[in-house]
């Protein structure tokens, strides 16, 4: 299967899932333990990345695996396990750097290059046999309520101006502002969080951060891709915070599916701007990280 065709089949058995009504970046909460994680390689320990997570998430929730942990085929035999007889693996997707001229810009004093798509091959830890010692255990119920603290945490610490108050949820550009409604009217807490981060990444797309594009009305092509965004960005984060809960915002999916279907590389682009809100997020809390590049961390 060719990088585009990877893409295509990715994009249209999402776009199925939402006809059905079924976010596939909410899919996995019920089968790994009761909570969303983002996909992790085992081997390394590393997480996977932006179009990587709902491609992974997607099969997790299609081929009913109970784990978000995924390995190689050859990093599974370095592991003394294998991969079992009839099982096939998931194809992910990296941008790897092609020096298209040697001589070096005047401006960086460096090649210049371009992202060429590359695929690669993982299976989750279901379909390996001999690693039943590797397998995590499942989180402790006293653990449950934890992850709150850790939301309540990252909001405040982001620096948005947030109010809350009302019924309704938004962000307004203009004011720089997130209004969320009151606590109490949201009867599961993760919601309320849920809520916030999927404002919260809106909030990284203002002209002074990420500058992303934005629609001018409800409804039209621009304003729904932002909402993707968001509404993974916001999913992305939740798992990273160990949150569970129904995301919002299902009156959008038409206009994602809509998107969805006159460009099947806008679940790329989208995947890859919810990244980039992920990480600024993640570096206003934490600090910024230095990790190895991401064809290093994925190859299998």
């Amino acid at each position: 299967m060719n990088n585009q065709a990877i893409i295509a089949s990715v994009t249209t058995q999402i776009i199925e899932q939402l006809k059905a009504g079924v976010k596939p970046w909410e899919c996995a909460w019920d089968r790994t333990g009761g909570q969303l994680t983002i996909p992790c390689n085992l081997n390394t320990g590393d997480d996977y990345h932006g179009i990587n997570i709902p491609i992974l998430w997607e099969a997790t929730a299609r081929k009913g695996y109970t784990t978000n942990f995924w390995l190689g085929y050859g990093q599974a035999k370095e592991l003394g396990g294998f991969v079992k007889k009839d099982e096939k693996g998931t194809h992910g997707i990296i941008y790897k750097p092609l020096v298209v001229d040697d001589e070096a810009q005047e401006d960086s004093k460096r090649p210049r290059t371009i992202p060429m798509l590359k695929t690669f091959v993982v299976f989750n830890l279901d379909q390996i046999a001999g690693l039943d010692h590797l397998r995590p255990k499942p989180l402790n119920e006293g653990q449950a309520f934890l992850p709150i603290v850790v939301a309540d945490d990252l909001l405040k610490k982001s620096g948005a101006r947030i109010v809350e108050g009302g019924s309704r949820a938004f962000y307004r550009r203009s004011d720089d502002q997130i209004t969320l409604p009151d606590r109490v009217r949201f009867h599961v807490a993760e919601d309320f969080y849920a809520t916030g981060l999927h404002e919260l990444t809106h909030w990284t797309g203002h002209e002074r951060r990420l500058d992303r594009t934005w629609g001018k009305r409800f409804g039209d092509d621009a304003y729904a891709f932002e909402e993707l965004v968001a509404e993974m960005g916001s999913a992305f984060l939740s798992a990273k915070l160990g949150l569970k809960g129904d995301l919002q915002h299902a009156n959008y999916i038409g206009g994602w599916l809509r998107v969805l279907q006159q460009d099947h590389r806008a679940l790329v682009k989208a995947a890859s701007l919810a990244q980039k809100a992920f990480e600024y997020l993640h570096a206003l809390v934490e600090g910024p990280k230095v990790e190895k590049p991401e064809a290093e961390r994925l190859a299998a």
